[in-house]
């Protein structure tokens, strides 16, 4: 039997910060994706619309704006002079013609933006002006609009953990910039994000914070990110009397990631006699932080005989990558929301060990579908980590607890179904 695709009846414009191809996160991979599936399974005829920095693209003089190679639903832009305090773009020509026109040319029915990095918070104001019956969505994948540390809501002087956010302690973190900057900085992104008709949020945990922030209830609506769907990959077959003692990480290795604390338990299950375990890292270095890096090598370097760095990696390696452990590690130091790698995790039936906050204790169940151990605190991870061996049964009781993952065509349909109910 065949099966056709719904006519396509309403345009649907997707923004997001970067493409992909360039750059493969988590916001880029998912908006990327449900652009597929929404063409491909929902009656919207979507456009994607994708920020590239100067090392992306070869910027062209007269537009800031470049077809992809080979597909005629897909372009660049380039914004050029963005401030990041005030997530404002600051040529105005770009944001005032160049943009009109796209809309006007475009005129789609929804706009859904999964961030407004590099073309700038105004492109929601010019979508309205523009457009006055069109339908704007705008998904939250961290706390940018909130923190001004890169979203990370973790305090700048002694990395500890931001609750919440105001203009003095804002102005702690950035004393280049006044409290009253800080109130003009979130009182200027309010006004942006008023004329938005819903977000979107993957996490609970998310959501409320930016209910808290004081974002509308009767705008948010919390939505899974989903997945393509791949069958599982073959847990690893055990000698007799082998533990299920191999350890996982994916992802880019940074300090905000928490590698060092899976480096640090390590020291510390040694230094206790316990060595009955590997640690697999799979995740290109990232630059910038050399005394992190030099930490991190020191650590690679000393216990080399139980872990192993594997360097950069596909996310299309990920099902044969993942056959190599048992278990996989999702330590970060900061609050997440709802990580890209939990997701594909789950999908291969490994159970995790997570940080307790954010949207990692709420995607991972503990002693159902994973365990956590107390954020930033090495030996509790370590302690984890020792339970995870020592238990034959808890393996098994985990795996038999993970349900099948959102898949991205029942995504597609769940967002589609939300830009026609209003």
């Amino acid at each position: 039997m065949t099966i056709t695709a719904p006519p396509k009846t309403k345009k649907l414009l997707i923004i997001v910060h970067n493409h992909p191809h360039f750059f493969p996160g988590g916001a880029e991979i998912f908006a990327y994706d449900l652009f597929k599936a929404i063409r491909a399974h929902t009656e919207y005829k979507p456009f994607f619309l994708a920020a590239a920095g100067p090392d992306s693209r070869e910027v062209h003089t007269g537009t800031p704006f470049q077809m992809l190679v080979d597909s005629e639903d897909e372009a660049l832009f380039w914004g050029g002079a963005f401030d990041y305090f005030y997530q404002s773009q600051q040529i105005l020509s770009f944001m005032y013609l160049d943009f009109k026109n796209f809309l006007q040319q475009l005129q789609p029915d929804v706009i859904h933006f999964h961030h407004t990095i590099r073309l700038g918070v105004e492109a929601i104001q010019i979508a309205r002006q523009i457009l006055p019956d069109v339908k704007i969505v705008l998904t939250i994948h961290e706390f940018i609009l909130i923190c001004n540390r890169d979203g990370q809501m973790v305090r700048k002087d002694n990395e500890e953990l931001c609750e919440s956010a105001s203009p003095n302690r804002c102005y702690g973190c950035f004393p280049e910039y006044s409290p009253q900057q800080f109130r003009m900085r979130e009182e200027f992104l309010k006004a942006h994000l008023d004329l938005v008709d819903r977000f979107i949020s993957p996490s609970n945990f998310l959501a409320q914070r930016f209910l808290d922030w004081g974002l509308p209830a009767n705008k948010m609506t919390v939505l899974e990110n989903g997945r393509q769907i791949y069958d599982p990959a073959p847990h690893r077959q055990l000698e007799p009397e082998e533990k299920r003692n191999h350890f996982g990480f994916f992802g880019q290795i940074n300090p905000y990631k928490g590698v060092l604390l899976i480096l640090q338990a390590v020291e510390y299950l040694v230094k206790n006699g316990f060595k009955d375990f590997h640690v697999d890292l799979f995740g290109n270095i990232a630059t910038g932080f050399p005394e992190f890096q030099a930490e991190f090598s020191e650590f690679l370097d000393k216990y080399k005989d139980l872990v192993t760095h594997h360097g950069k990696y596909q996310q299309s390696e990920i099902p044969e990558l993942i056959q190599l452990v048992d278990w996989v590690i999702v330590p970060s130091v900061w609050w997440e929301n709802s990580p890209l790698v939990i997701q594909e995790v789950f999908m291969h039936k490994r159970p995790i060990i997570c940080s307790n906050i954010g949207g990692m204790a709420e995607k991972v169940e503990n002693n159902v579908t994973g365990l956590h151990f107390r954020v930033r605190n090495a030996d509790s991870l370590a302690q984890v980590i020792k339970k995870s061996c020592s238990n034959a049964n808890l393996w098994q009781k985990l795996v038999n607890s993970i349900t099948p993952r959102l898949s991205i065509e029942n995504s597609a349909k769940q967002h589609a179904n939300l830009y026609s109910d209003f």
